[in-house]
């Protein structure tokens, strides 16, 4: 083994960011992880390497030193760092040499002049398909091309110099694939003929300048050394700033927030509001230095999204985004005092308040993405109840910001029940001013595209063979379950005679998840059958999405969805019980006989196929968004589209929700990120799009927008038809005369909803103040929407039982709340009762997923504290029981009317520290 010399230590501390590898040491103690972070992100990153290496290299045991020492390296391997893993193996520098070369190449290409004429667009997925950049790097440096490319390419530069020796000649390879003309004008060889033969210059009228070239290797090197001390993006203390151009309607709806007045900036999908918050928040902080603002959207894409483009143009403030994947997410008094603006979602900031991290006095300006969320018990409500209260209570509170292309009209089929939702959500948001265009208006029309409209009609199909074998199976488990004491059970029984005759739609969906849940609250005695009837509603639910994939996509795809609904089922079918193993045997011989029809396409389908083709040929590029009612099949038409219509350049990738249901899996934020990134730059040019979709993210300006049977309220027709920003788009609906007739609905609430807009900006201001203060004054101060107080929960005994086959899992008198937010489990021999499956990505927060031994069902995860590995548990896979009384699920713990006493850091490790490791349990 290599030792652990001077010079290795020098690379690492000239060249590593410690926060790359840091989740690799997932046993250091959290403190000192915050504090290196800390010094990072403050712009002391050398520092920040030598605490680091101090805490894992200076150690009393020799036997840690060498496991730690190997662990670095691994670390330095799977985060691109091969510069210092080649410094350790002390390989040879076989192509210094070439390197050497490269140096005059590297000078001239830095120039500003010729940082501009780099793409780096094209040269990043090279770079990241060679492992020279990461994807995480493909994801910032994507995000600085947009603004400003010649940044993107210095940035590039200095990621893969601090990770490669050899970076010259890949960048120079990669150049050469992709601006070859480029290289002739860089090569400090090349001549001026050479250079005005191949256009690169023009011809000379005079004689020619005097030469440029650099006299003194000693001013070449003192302009590298100035170059390597650019400080990383983490720092945000940037050299040039982009410049923001705001046009003037954005000044003007900047106005009223730039005055100090809660406002809601209402203006249309793709105008610029978040221009319009970037501005206020920048005047915000200039009137205001010690300030805080605090921008809440309602998903963790969003927030991402709209922090990555702050942080660009105010580097001169410190930005944080808080997200679940941080410790600061529930102790934000941490890094509050030391940054200027957060990017959050708000039941963040309400985990925040209510465990007295921090006070919305503490916050000067609040900003509400899509505001119109502001209503009934959803977060951002729940947000502005705890601030009415402390407003009436007469203490400070901050000023409130609102963006939204559309108020909507909730359930108003009347231009004053329209006008009285909108002043109901002036109420929540406590705002007597709306911010929208009057004055510009000639020059605002110029930026919003009108798309024309569009409506195919889907016909009838005559016969659908694969539909009816569906409902068949269908009916096979209905008639099983009519068997059973479910239909005997006096509780049970009215609601499972009240199932849907219609077994396709979102009705039928829901009813599954209810009535699952209802027997597994109602027949704790009998164990077997709720795990049977789970297995029947989850199939039921499976089959309901596979009637929705049948009557849009083609038979494959129905097979496909089938197949990767019940992969892991159908892998551990040896262990299922007898009825499960029933329905999964009809799933394989569904699949198989479905897989024997001779069917056709799908018409509706070929609509679809139809309609794509015309685009291609309409458009001269193309760029577009399908939605889609269900996730399952905005997967197999995103698949459908890139395979089928690949030779037109089609390149589709689905776009869905975050979080899960109960019925199927959420898009991981990653996944989000990384797929909206290739839509961005091109290497996705449809995204196929859930209601997910329609609303607050940034996506590139479409040509043109299709819903695929798919409709949505008023807001939401508004918000997606302005997806559709090139002026000559297409905004068109293919969909059944069911769909036509909500569609007719939503477009006729849109009109409603202009009218009642219209006439709550004309209002005189101290009528609209009067009603909106009217409104104000019937929200109640208790907000029996957030969490119960631990003070007012019951104490008494309580057992947490498998949600879904009854098996025992934990007492109340071995779960305890750890740090305010985790129900964290204290009883060592809790590991008898389940298994651990490793096979998930580990990370500082989550080591492996806890799983029911008898059942495989998740109960939760663990994460690590120093050296211990604790599980966590999940409340939606338990039922809570308390002596005779009838279970209870909750769906959030701060629901949970039970109480739990909280531990300790200290007391939670004194418990694990001594206990044995257990073997796996068999099955």
């Amino acid at each position: 083994m290599a030792k652990i010399t001077q010079r290795f230590l020098s690379e690492v501390k000239e060249h590593l960011e410690p926060s790359d590898v840091l989740d690799h040491f997932t046993s250091l103690p959290e403190d000192e992880v915050y504090m290196i972070t800390q010094l990072q992100e403050a712009g002391h990153r050398e520092k920040a390497c030598m605490k680091f290496l101090k805490l894992i290299l200076k150690r009393e045991n020799e036997e840690e030193i060498l496991e730690n020492v190997d662990k670095l390296i691994n670390a330095f391997r799977e985060e691109g760092y091969q510069r210092l893993v080649d410094c350790y193996e002390n390989t040879d520098d076989e192509d210094r040499a070439a390197d050497e070369d490269f140096m005059e190449f590297l000078f001239k290409m830095t120039k500003p002049e010729l940082m501009n004429e780099i793409d780096a667009a094209s040269l990043i997925p090279i770079l990241l398909a060679k492992g020279y950049i990461k994807v995480k790097d493909q994801q910032y440096l994507n995000s600085l091309q947009v603004g400003d490319r010649s940044e993107a390419c210095r940035e590039l530069v200095r990621r893969m110099k601090k990770k490669h020796k050899h970076w010259a000649a890949a960048l120079f390879d990669a150049l050469n694939e992709t601006q070859p003309a480029l290289l002739t004008k860089i090569d400090p060889g090349a001549t001026n003929d050479e250079l005005v033969q191949k256009g690169l210059v023009a011809a000379p009228e005079s004689s020619p300048a005097p030469s440029t070239e650099i006299d003194s290797e000693e001013e070449y090197n003192s302009d590298l050394e100035k170059y390597d001390k650019e400080v990383s993006e983490k720092t945000m203390k940037r050299k040039k700033v982009p410049e923001m151009r705001l046009r003037p309607y954005q000044l003007e709806l900047a106005e009223s927030a730039i005055n100090g007045h809660n406002t809601i900036v209402c203006a249309h999908t793709g105008t610029g509001k978040t221009w319009v918050a970037l501005h206020i928040t920048k005047e915000h902080l200039l009137k205001n230095p010690e300030g805080r603002v605090v921008f809440l959207a309602r998903t963790n894409a969003l927030v991402e999204q709209q922090f990555n483009l702050f942080q660009k143009y105010i580097p001169d403030k410190k930005i944080y985004h808080l997200h679940t994947a941080t410790k600061e997410c529930l102790g934000m008094n941490l890094v509050f005092e030391d940054h200027h603006v957060f990017f959050l979602t708000p039941q963040i900031l309400l985990n925040n308040i209510n465990n007295k991290r921090i006070s919305l006095s503490d916050v000067s300006l609040l900003i509400f993405d899509e505001c119109h969320h502001t209503r009934k018990r959803e977060p951002y409500n729940n947000v502005m109840k705890q601030y009415l209260t402390m407003k009436r209570k007469e203490k400070k509170v901050p000023q409130v910001v609102g963006l939204t292309a559309t108020l909507g009209v909730g359930d108003s089929t009347t231009e004053s029940g329209a006008l009285q939702h909108m002043l109901k959500l002036c109420a929540n948001l406590d705002v007597y001013d709306i911010s929208t265009v009057t004055k510009n208006i000639e020059e605002f029309q110029k930026h919003v595209a009108i798309p024309k409209r569009e409506t195919i009609k889907m016909g009838e199909k005559e016969k659908d063979p694969l539909k009816s074998i569906i409902l068949q199976n269908i009916e096979r488990i209905e008639e099983y379950i009519s068997t059973t004491e479910v239909n005997n059970n006096k509780q049970l029984n009215p609601m499972w005679q009240k199932k849907p005759k219609r077994k396709d739609g979102k009705h039928y969906q829901r009813w599954t998840v209810h009535f699952r849940n209802k027997v597994s609250c109602k027949l704790r005695n009998n164990k077997q059958l709720v795990r049977e009837v789970h297995a029947a509603m989850t199939h039921l639910a499976a089959y309901n999405e596979a009637l929705d994939v049948n009557y849009l996509m083609n038979r494959d795809h129905v097979i496909e969805h089938l197949q990767r609904k019940f992969e892991d089922d159908l892998k551990t079918i040896d262990t299922a019980s007898t009825k499960e193993k029933e329905f999964l045997q009809m799933i394989m011989e569904f699949c198989k006989k479905a897989g024997e029809m001779k069917v056709e396409m799908n018409l509706y389908l070929k609509l679809m196929r139809e309609k794509m083709v015309e685009f291609v040929g309409e458009y001269e590029e193309v760029k577009g968004m399908v939605f889609i009612q269900t996730r399952a099949t905005a997967f197999a038409l995103a698949q459908y589209l890139s395979q089928e219509l690949a030779s037109l350049g089609i390149r589709a990738a689905p776009f869905t929700g975050t979080n899960s249901s109960e019925t199927s899996k959420g898009m991981p934020d990653a996944q989000k990120n990384e797929t909206l990134d290739n839509f961005r730059k091109g290497d996705v040019n449809v995204l196929v799009a859930t209601s997910v979709g329609s609303e607050g993210i940034d996506v590139p300006d479409c040509n043109f927008i299709i819903t695929y049977n798919y409709t949505g309220n008023e807001a939401s027709v508004i918000q997606m038809s302005g997806r559709a920003r090139r002026h000559g788009s297409t905004v068109a609906h293919i969909s059944d005369q069911a769909i036509q007739r909500r569609e007719e609905v939503s477009l006729q609430k849109a009109r409603l909803m202009d009218e009642a807009f219209r006439r709550l900006y004309m209002m005189h201001p101290d009528d609209r103040m009067g009603k909106i203060l009217k409104y104000q004054s019937e929200i109640r101060n208790v907000d029996d929407s957030l969490s119960v107080d631990e003070a007012s929960k019951a104490k008494k005994p309580f057992q947490l039982i498998c949600f879904k086959c009854h098996a025992q899992a934990v007492s109340n008198t071995d779960l305890r709340l750890y740090v305010g937010q985790h129900r964290v489990v204290t009883n060592p021999d809790f590991r008898s009762r389940c298994e651990f499956d490793t096979n998930t990505t580990p990370s500082r927060y989550t080591i492996s997923i806890i799983r029911c031994v008898k059942c495989k069902l998740k109960w939760g995860t663990t994460f690590k504290i120093e050296t211990l590995e604790i599980p966590v548990l999940k409340v939606t896979a338990f039922l809570f029981t308390t002596g005779g009384e009838e279970p209870h699920r909750f769906k959030k713990w701060g629901k949970v009317s039970l109480h739990i006493e909280s531990i300790d850091k200290q007391e939670l490790l004194d418990i694990y520290k001594d206990t044995p490791e257990l073997e796996e349990p068999d099955d």
